[in-house]
């Protein structure tokens, strides 16, 4: 197989939209320098439609015969194609499966019985005018606690609903909603700036999908804090099946990107913060970069800021708040939906359920502390009202006593 084609987009300084081919995505052939007025994928389409010439052939002439190249900044990179929708399939991976059925208590095999069937899971993801590119943020709900990106291959299909080329997808998802019912699916994947492409768009006949590498990187306050790695060779279904199927009741629309699912599923105990920085590499088509940013009103127009707070282990009866909370405000966790009866400030405790005087604290799955009052659901959990059990020996025996 040829060298992967790429295209990329950026924006120039004046505002102004360019499209350019590249085997690299730093440096590469304005599309407008040899097509002047040409800025468009349609435009390029249906220049090599009247010269009977394939894209890739068109692509290859202008690299050999075009010396000059224009350096791209990545900070200039935009998503490489307006896609006009954008779709995505799930459970399409082992890994996955085993993981929605592991977090999902109601699941009652569904995510097995997807895994095996003929029929795949392809949902609505969000409108093309929703899809951000590298570069730009991706959102954390307000109502949710634990974020993961889903790295994924993601298809772009041509005006006329074929495969066309490929690149990379983050496919934000909230597990701890979808985790309390597989019905609230929509409501884990499509929130604001859920969806992100790029950084460039590698054509379909000059790369071999079932053979990419995807690595994640999750960088933390300046340090990498999770790596992972998986290989589109175990991508159970096959593309042209996802877009068989996507497309059997649903006319295709011109520029309709398909999301691929995930291979990758970071650990339990992990959810991303705001701030979090993301990277997803596919070598043959570059790393799509990505902040996590928390869904306020001063960044999107959704009323109500609802708190955060952070609920890891079912056994909780704690959660831990990321951020101040005022007295009487509406707290959701999970399934819990409660009023905080205190202020209580920024990485303490909550009590999501009325505790009694002598009671564990259960927090992250431990025992942390015994009550020495009784609490009420809502109220802050804190040194007024907790005995640490740290350095308590006679603690210690008797919640071992107490496991036996």
């Amino acid at each position: 197989m040829r060298e992967a084609i790429k295209f990329i987009r950026w924006q120039t300084g004046s505002g102004e939209i360019r499209l350019g081919v590249c085997v690299c995505d730093d440096r590469a052939v304005p599309v407008d320098a040899v097509l002047p007025q040409v800025t468009s994928w349609e435009g390029v389409l249906a220049h090599c439609r009247g010269q009977g010439i394939s894209v890739a052939e068109w692509a290859d002439q202008i690299l050999n015969d075009t010396p000059e190249r224009v350096a791209v900044s990545r900070e200039r990179l935009i998503a490489p194609v307006d896609v006009s929708e954008l779709w995505a399939a799930g459970v399409t991976y082992e890994l996955s499966r085993d993981a929605r059925e592991a977090e999902t208590i109601s699941a009652l095999n569904f995510y097995r019985k997807v895994y095996d069937a003929d029929r795949p899971e392809i949902f609505f993801k969000c409108p093309g005018t929703r899809v951000v590119g590298p570069g730009a943020f991706v959102g954390l709900r307000r109502d949710a606690t634990w974020h993961v990106p889903e790295p994924e291959l993601t298809v772009i299909l041509d005006d006329a609903g074929q495969v066309f080329g490929y690149t990379g997808g983050n496919d934000m998802t909230a597990r701890d909603v979808e985790a309390d019912n597989p019905l609230y699916l929509p409501q884990a994947k499509f929130f604001h700036h859920s969806a992100a492409i790029g950084p460039t768009l590698v054509l379909a006949d000059t790369v071999d999908p079932y053979n990419l590498t995807i690595t994640l990187d999750i960088w933390r306050r300046g340090g990498l804090h999770i790596r992972q790695t998986t290989s589109t060779r175990y991508l159970r279904r096959s593309i042209a099946d996802l877009v068989s199927y996507m497309g059997r009741a649903w006319p295709l629309a011109p520029w309709t990107g398909l999301m691929t699912g995930t291979g990758i599923v970071p650990p339990d105990e992990f959810a991303l913060e705001d701030g979090d920085e993301i990277d997803i590499t596919i070598p043959e088509i570059g790393t799509l970069h990505n902040r996590a940013r928390l869904i306020t009103s001063d960044w999107a127009p959704v009323p109500g800021a609802i708190p955060r707070v952070l609920r890891i282990d079912p056994r909780d009866n704690v959660a831990v708040a990321l951020g101040e909370i005022q007295k009487e405000q509406r707290i959701t966790v999970g399934s819990v939906n409660m009023v905080s009866r205190d202020a209580i400030p920024f990485g303490h405790k909550i009590a999501l359920e009325d505790i009694q005087a002598g009671d564990w604290i259960v927090k992250y799955g431990e025992h942390i502390g015994v009550a020495s009052r009784p609490i009420a659901e809502g109220q802050h959990v804190h040194s007024h009202n907790v005995e640490s059990q740290r350095g308590r020996g006679d603690l210690l025996v008797h919640q071992k006593g107490e496991q036996e």
